[in-house]
């Protein structure tokens, strides 16, 4: 497990609020484990994070960006990317109907 360093950019680059360091396996554990933290900070703060950068931090080379990612929640589009249109049911199966004509008589 390694420590990591989460800091919230917002729309113009700039890191804004309180780093929140974390300790995880990897920089995307980390985000999940420290990405609920910034945002009640952001929210407290009225204001929205565009970008969460990760730092790894090293006891001799001190702190290293690791990763960068983007946060969840509202973007462009309608929040329909990946949803698929539901298959049309197959069709009905040929009736199998038999009909026989009618014997014809012959008039007595």
């Amino acid at each position: 497990m390694a420590r990591y360093e989460l800091i919230a950019h917002d729309p113009t680059g700039r890191p804004h609020g309180r780093p929140v360091f974390v300790t995880a396996a990897s920089p995307g554990e980390a985000v999940m484990l420290g990405a609920p933290t910034i945002r009640r900070v952001t929210a407290r703060d009225r204001t929205h994070a565009d970008l969460y950068a990760v730092y790894r931090h090293r006891r001799v080379r001190g702190r290293r960006l690791v990763g960068a990612f983007l946060p969840d929640g509202p973007g462009p589009g309608d929040g329909l990317a990946g949803v698929r249109e539901p298959r049309r049911p197959l069709p009905a199966p040929p009736s199998l109907r038999a009909a026989a004509e009618a014997p014809a008589y012959p008039d007595n």
